[in-house]
């Protein structure tokens, strides 16, 4: 009847010191011994060296008291191979109630107990990967799971490679055994060919790797760590592309059962190829959240996190510099996105050369700006000359050609009382009043920034209101004749006066303005005012008066500028030769051919322009011969030092200077007696200033013009 069993039946006489008197076709097929090898044994014929023997000594004593017990047990086969033994004890006793015999059912429930280690190993893959654990330590614990599976003296590695089949990461405990360099003595694959040239795609198993053509070779290394038998199994992608090799290592000579391949290649490959999926998606799931993709540099995200986490722990005083290249704009410009990229990327590789012995971390702020977290204040900042020309002045290859830049920087100090976040807002202040200067530029934050930015903001909120109130209006400062003191002409300035804010100094809302394109708004809105006073005194029978109005670049260059300009002159009827644009010398005359064609379309039509702040730019003598102005404003700066020996001599030299050129002079900002003669004497045309008359609302003109129109010095 036992013969029948669809399971392995071994019967056991305790009375014969608990020896085999029965076993099944089942048994003998399990365990490959014959029937005759096992009759008259005892059951530690199926141990071996990592059989568990107090698990077989709780075995034999329910054996011998005649006990019901379940277990499973780590047997050995005839060939040396392993399986888990599910080991089912049932006591037989004979009709009397006597404890005769031991009826022991058995299973094979290896694959299952494969399978139930497996859910716990998917479990802690799972978790780690989700907690972001390195790939070395989710790898290890497969290769961990493999070798307490098999229970044998093996040693596990999986190699990863990359799409042009090289070595990218090698993992396991193998890692802690063998150096990095032994590991080629085993990439071998079944036809014994070096495992780097073949990369086969098949499961290789080599039985003794001592009978190998590279046994010679590796000798040493084989013989040290005792390695008998290699299991090479491939590892694939989902689209079957080849991505490493899950190997075992033995120490004695073993051959893998059906089950054993079909555990590696079904159940635990497949964790290979999904735990190094998704850790690759999550790094470039990190990557693209913390990293810039253009310079490969950490962006502010990523900045942020290591300042909040790891720079944060051991932080100190430090100090934080957000950097600007003056040029970036251009640089884009001329050589587009990837130019900028690249410059940005160039500087922060020169900055992390020169403080190579300090710790710095560099990012990405802005497109065009990088942000430095550095324990070196500015006062430590210690450049010798060749690092400060190679920083600043040393050109940088952009497409082949060398660019030059000029710097912006904003700084602020972290510590206990200006946390992170505070400190990059600080920073970032600093560096929007750097821009506004020239040439390379480091600014500590303060507090006053802060109060100049605040009123920039609420300019900024309220100009669009002021315009839609007509808040703006023009207030004109007399020009007058030097010689004779007759005001021959007026500037109008442009002035606000917000119910919200009071009066706003033209120096803060005309910035803000031009930056949010709303200047062309307000020069318009004091044009049209300057206009309906002369349409004013023209209709009453007054004295009409040539008025200089500011034009700003962007509104100059407009391409409907002259065309709107005449609409509005024709609308108020007055004549042309009472209009006179004002042009800023820094309004980028450096399109000189476009700003001739403006110039000369608006002298078609009778009106007459100025070059104002004259002396201040760049370009000035390149540019005055070729535009037909009719006017140079000496700017007030030149006539505040007009003492000075050499800013006297700039003076009487733009005074011939326009005289040769057939061009009035007017000296702007004079103040002083000594300088209203001064400039008498150098032959300049007109002065304007406080020593003649301050700008004046439009209705104390007309009270100063009805008076007199003459003033004695």
């Amino acid at each position: 009847m036992a013969r029948q069993f669809e399971s392995a039946v071994v019967i056991i006489n305790p009375a014969k010191g608990n020896v085999i008197e029965f076993v099944n076709h089942v048994f003998t097929h399990m365990t490959e011994y014959s029937e005759s090898e096992l009759i008259g044994e005892k059951l530690n014929i199926l141990h071996g060296p990592l059989t568990d023997i107090l698990n077989e000594d709780a075995i034999q004593e329910c054996i011998v008291n005649g006990q019901p017990f379940t277990t499973s047990s780590f047997h050995y086969r005839k060939d040396g191979s392993t399986f888990w033994n599910e080991v089912s004890i049932l006591p037989l006793k004979n009709l009397n109630g006597e404890f005769q015999y031991c009826l022991l059912m058995m299973k094979d429930v290896t694959y299952a107990t494969k399978l139930d280690s497996l859910l716990e190993l998917e479990r802690n893959i799972y978790f780690k990967l989700e907690n972001g654990y390195p790939l070395a330590n989710v790898l290890g614990e497969i290769c961990n799971h493999v070798e307490n599976t098999f229970r044998n003296q093996c040693h596990c590695t999986i190699v990863l490679i990359d799409e042009k089949r090289k070595v990218t990461g090698v993992y396991g405990g193998a890692t802690k055994t063998f150096e990095i360099s032994e590991y080629q003595a085993f990439f071998i694959d079944k036809n014994n060919r070096n495992f780097s040239l073949s990369l086969d795609r098949n499961a290789t198993f080599i039985k003794n790797i001592k009978k190998t053509i590279y046994y010679e070779q590796y000798k040493a290394l084989i013989d040290k760590e005792n390695i008998v038998s290699l299991w090479s199994q491939p590892i694939f992608n989902k689209e079957e592309g080849l991505i490493g090799y899950f190997s075992i290592y033995f120490e004695e000579e073993m051959e893998p059962q059906a089950t054993d391949y079909k555990f590696i290649n079904t159940n635990v490959a497949p964790i290979v190829t999904l735990a190094v999926k998704y850790y690759n998606q999550k790094s470039a799931i990190h990557s693209l959240a913390f990293f810039d993709s253009e310079t490969g540099l950490s962006n502010f995200e990523g900045f942020k996190n290591k300042m909040q986490t790891e720079w944060e722990a051991d932080l100190g005083d430090s100090y934080l510099y957000i950097i600007e290249p003056s040029e970036y704009q251009k640089i884009v410009d001329l050589y587009g996105r990837q130019g900028g990229d690249k410059i940005l990327l160039k500087m922060a590789k020169r900055i992390q050369n020169i403080f190579a012995e300090h710790k710095l971390f560099i990012a990405r702020y802005t497109n065009s700006a990088i942000i430095i977290a550095s324990q070196l204040k500015i006062s430590d900042l210690q450049f010798t000359q060749a690092e400060m020309d190679h920083l600043l002045f040393e050109p940088y290859c952009i497409n082949n050609k060398d660019v030059y830049i000029t710097l912006k920087v904003g700084t602020s100090k972290i510590c206990q009382e200006t946390p992170i976040n505070q400190a990059i807002r600080q920073a970032d202040t600093a560096l929007s009043i750097a821009l506004k200067s020239v040439g390379t530029v480091i600014k500590k934050f303060d507090a006053e920034q802060v109060e100049s930015v605040a009123n920039e903001m609420n300019v900024l909120a309220n100009i669009a209101k002021g315009l839609m109130k007509d808040e703006f209006m023009p207030m004109l400062q007399p020009k007058v004749d030097i010689k004779t003191g007759e005001i021959n002409s007026f500037e109008a300035l442009a002035r606000w006066i917000s119910p919200e804010l009071g009066f706003v100094s033209p120096a803060l809302f005309i910035p803000v303005a031009e930056n949010t394109g709303n200047i062309s708004k307000i020069d318009r809105a004091i044009f049209k005012k300057v206009l309906q006073w002369q349409k004013h005194r023209k209709e009453t029978n007054l004295p009409m008066y040539q008025v200089s109005v500011n034009i700003s670049p962007n509104h100059f260059y407009h391409p409907a500028f002259v065309e709107n300009v005449m609409e509005l002159i024709e609308k108020y009827g007055v004549e042309t030769k009472y209009i006179k644009f004002e042009i800023t010398e820094s309004i980028e005359l450096d399109n000189v051919m476009r700003a001739k064609k403006i110039i000369n379309d608006l002298m078609k039509y009778g009106i007459a322009t100025s070059i104002d702040d004259f002396g201040i730019g760049y370009s000035s003598l390149s540019y005055l011969q070729e535009l037909p102005f009719e006017e140079i404003k000496i700017d007030k700066s030149f006539v505040d030092n007009l003492t000075d020996p050499r800013m006297h001599a700039v003076i009487k030299t733009i005074i011939h200077l326009s005289r040769n050129l057939n061009m009035r002079c007017v000296a702007e900002g004079i103040e002083t007696e000594a300088q209203h003669k001064e400039l008498l004497q150098l032959g300049c045309n007109s002065g304007q200033g406080y020593y003649y008359f301050k700008p004046m609302p439009l209705h104390e003109v007309d009270e100063l013009l009805q008076k007199n129109t003459q003033t004695q010095f």
